[in-house]
């Protein structure tokens, strides 16, 4: 019954108060919904387990990267030389990223797919919504053709056809037999998203790159798994040809697949900076409920004098915390929703290629945060106006001006504010970090002199049955890129398997004739392969030599075109044209090169790759097999690039009715995939940054407003005995100084570590940079001077007839 009068009062409280339950309300508000946003992105991509089942037992097999914090594919012949060998492993799978052209109907649609091993349904525990999973049969190599079918391409692409098992369709101008239809869950692999399951059917050295999963044996734990494989590391190299090396095997959970460990490490510090903020919103509510305190310390004196506690008087101020809290969730939620719904916009409008696996949103886990959040949120905003209501004193209330009790409340606040404004510091320092970044990232000057809007690139995929050699593919780019040159509005098209700036062929290893291996590994570079019209298409500047023409065919001498960067690189001081260059080094069959052209520096990897020295191979030579069923068209043009999408799908239809486009899409589209991952660190951190300074604006506002009315006796007196308006500055800006003062030095302190580890250089991120912190402090004090005006003003407006009036 107490609690329940003493929730009654404090209702009627904030009822009575409107502007100050508002704001409050507001505050809270943006500061929980700030917060529990990350902690549903923290729940969401770390927290939460794979939708499958045992999903805690599942891991992932693979080369660790070169920076150690995630897992590269294993070579087929390294999981062919550890699968069945693990005692710790119960069952093991591999499956690797495709696509394909499926024939609906007369012409192709192109649909991301995997193959896999016959164990990988199974693995996964995934069962069938028709039919059956693939079969060791199936697998081998040699077995009639069969499919499975994702859930939603059976719907929509064949009509929920009940009658699809043992349907033929043509996939990738073959027909294959329809054997299952798999549930929604398996579209969820990392790296594939896929809706067309085809049989992997290994053989040994062909050198497929996979993505491996194991399920632990029950009795095993991951630490034993990492024992195991590292002991076996010696056996595993000993076992593969001489040419294969290898890094290791390592074993992390699969979940790391899904959200590698530098995402799930940026995830946690957003989450941290958005705790901040929720520091920062309660320190400001508890500044206005400071406020409030004293204004009732007549009421909180007189209950005191005639028998109240002091528990029941902290619990009073308590409740009325925790009712403000509880009703800013109606605030916070429709925030945590908005956000995750920005976020997946952002991901999907710049990364066209996300799967569906992670759900962004709220969940029982979120609720459940939310209500801790707030009884947190009551005990920061709550506690400290609580224990100043409780020392209320009856005598001191009622002397005469109350001085007493304001200057301890002064005290209080004005602590409180100095702390809002160290953490302004420090949260403004990590979105200036980023969007320095980002500022950085765009003002580089891309490659070529081409507007990246102006371009229209776009993937093909080719029947590989129809088109198996390299003659016939490149015959097929040909025909496509001189019709697509001929179009209205095109100033040129060319084929290649790299789009600047965007995303690159390859990475391969490179020497000079008889150089012996450096111990630290053969040089890499940037490998693209193009036709003569990528320069006038992107827009690329010849330096020196030639580019790629008609000499260059599958029977000319082989050759390549290296940019400035790998030129200084090989040939320091020297000039590169003529230049031998050997390409696989190591490899039984090594390729040598001739150097004909020099063009300016590329960046054929995403703008957050590291730069890497560039070389551009004929795509007429066709020295590989790989990188040609990877080869896409642009098309530069003179005006809107997306206009010519169905023109650019006609002409490649006009030449191969089962070839499929996919992934349209503008150069600075493709670009801007690439640096998703910092455009949604700026966003987020931007906003962090923003609210917490309004935060800090609004709370030294307060602090200066409520100290001009507590001083306005003081103030009167002084004009009364003729101190004019720059008295009245200098007591204010004394005021504004220290508090400023400290909390500047403070948040400096505190931001120099947070500055640290922000750094990244795949994000472009520096820590202590001046270009940063000088902007920060310039705009805390600008906006802490902006929040003085009003309080000065009213102070320059104190008349000392009515400040005296009732002395």
């Amino acid at each position: 019954m107490v609690l329940f009068n003493e929730a009654r009062e404090a209702f009627r409280r904030l009822w009575r108060r409107p502007g100050y339950s508002l704001l409050s309300l507001g505050i809270l508000g943006v500061g929980l919904g700030l917060t529990l946003f990350l902690f549903s992105l923290v729940n969401t991509l770390i927290i939460q387990p794979l939708p499958l089942p045992r999903a805690e037992r599942l891991m992932a097999l693979g080369e660790p990267t070169h920076s150690g914090n995630g897992i590269d594919p294993l070579d087929s012949d390294q999981y062919l030389a550890v699968r069945g060998r693990l005692r710790n492993v119960e069952t093991i799978g591999a499956y690797d990223g495709i696509g394909v052209n499926v024939d609906e109907g007369g012409t192709a649609t192109y649909y991301a797919a995997s193959l896999v091993t016959a164990s990988m349904m199974p693995l996964l525990g995934i069962e069938p919504v028709l039919g059956r999973t693939l079969t060791p049969a199936d697998d081998a190599p040699g077995a009639p053709p069969v499919a499975l079918l994702g859930e939603a391409l059976w719907r929509h692409g064949f009509g929920a056809d009940p009658h699809i098992i043992g349907r033929a369709i043509r996939i990738n101008g073959l027909w294959a037999t329809v054997v299952g239809v798999v549930p929604k869950a398996a579209s969820r692999l990392p790296v594939t998203h896929s809706q067309v399951w085809l049989p992997l059917r290994l053989r040994p050295g062909e050198h497929r790159d996979l993505w491996t999963v194991a399920r632990l044996a029950p009795s095993s734990q991951l630490s034993q798994a990492r024992a195991e494989l590292d002991a076996w590391g010696a056996r595993l190299q000993a076992a593969l040809p001489t040419t294969e090396r290898t890094r290791g095997v390592v074993i992390k959970p699969w979940k790391y697949g899904f959200v590698p460990e530098d995402m799930r490490h940026w995830v946690w510090l957003m989450f941290g900076a958005a705790v901040l903020v929720l520091l920062l919103a309660c320190v400001n509510v508890a500044n206005l409920q400071l406020v409030q305190t004293l204004q009732r310390r007549h009421e909180l004196a007189m209950r005191s004098a005639l028998g109240s506690s002091r528990a029941r008087l902290i619990g009073g101020a308590l409740v009325e915390s925790l009712l403000l809290s509880l009703a800013a969730l109606v605030v916070a939620l429709p925030i945590v929703h908005w956000a995750n719904r920005w976020l997946v916009q952002v991901y999907y409008a710049n990364a066209p290629g996300a799967g569906p696996l992670h759900q962004f949103g709220i969940d029982a886990r979120v609720l459940a945060a939310a209500l801790a959040a707030a009884v947190l949120s009551t005990a920061l905003a709550g506690v400290i106006p609580a224990w100043r209501a409780s020392r209320a004193d009856l005598q001191d209330a009622l002397r005469d001006g109350g001085k007493g009790s304001g200057a301890g409340f002064n005290r209080v606040a004005r602590a409180l504010v100095m702390t809002e404004i160290a953490l302004t510091v420090v949260l403004l320092v990590g979105a200036g970090t980023f969007v320095r970044a980002l500022d950085v990232l765009l003002a580089q000057p891309g490659v070529g002199a081409t507007h990246a809007d102006q371009v229209l690139v776009a993937s093909v995929a080719l029947p590989p049955q129809t088109y198996a050699g390299d003659t016939s593919r490149i015959h097929f780019f040909d025909q496509v890129v001189e019709r697509l040159r001929q179009l209205p509005g095109v100033v040129d098209a060319t084929a290649s398997d790299t789009v600047p700036s965007a995303f690159r062929g390859s990475h391969e290893e490179v020497s000079l004739p008889g150089q012996p291996q450096p111990s630290e590994g053969w040089p890499r570079v940037q490998l693209g392969i193009v036709d003569a019209h990528f320069l006038d298409t992107y827009g690329v500047r010849l330096r020196e030599g030639r580019f790629f023409d008609a000499r260059d065919n599958a029977g000319g001498q082989r050759v390549a075109v290296v940019d400035a960067k790998m030129a200084a690189a090989m040939w320091p001081h020297q000039d590169a044209l003529g230049r031998k260059l050997v390409l696989w080094p190591g490899y039984p069959q090594p390729l040598t090169l001739t150097v004909v052209g020099v063009v300016e520096s590329l960046q054929l990897d995403g703008m957050l790759e590291k730069s890497l020295p560039g070389m551009l191979l004929p795509l007429d030579q066709a020295l590989r097999q790989g990188p040609l069923h990877s080869v896409g068209l642009a098309v530069r043009t003179r005006a809107d690039a997306t206009a010519l999408a169905q023109p650019m799908a006609e002409a490649v239809h006009a030449v191969e009715p089962q070839a499929a486009l996919y992934r349209v899409r503008t150069q600075a589209s493709a670009m801007a995939e690439g640096r998703v991952n910092l455009t949604v660190l700026t966003g987020v951190f931007g906003a962090l940054g923003l609210v917490a300074l309004l935060l800090a604006g609004a709370g030294l506002y307060g602090v200066l407003s409520f100290s001009v009315a507590q001083r306005t006796r003081e103030i009167g007196i002084r004009r009364a005995i003729g101190a004019g308006h720059g008295a009245v500055v200098r007591t204010v800006a004394r005021q504004l100084a220290w508090q400023l003062g400290l909390g500047l030095g403070t948040g400096l302190l505190l931001a120099m570590p947070w500055s640290a580890v922000l750094a990244d250089p795949g994000l472009h991120t520096r820590a202590h940079d001046p270009a940063v912190f000088v902007p920060v402090l310039l705009v805390v004090l600008g906006v802490s001077l902006a929040a003085a005006l009003v309080p000065l003003w009213r102070a320059l407006r104190v008349d000392p007839v009515v400040a005296l009036r009732y002395e």
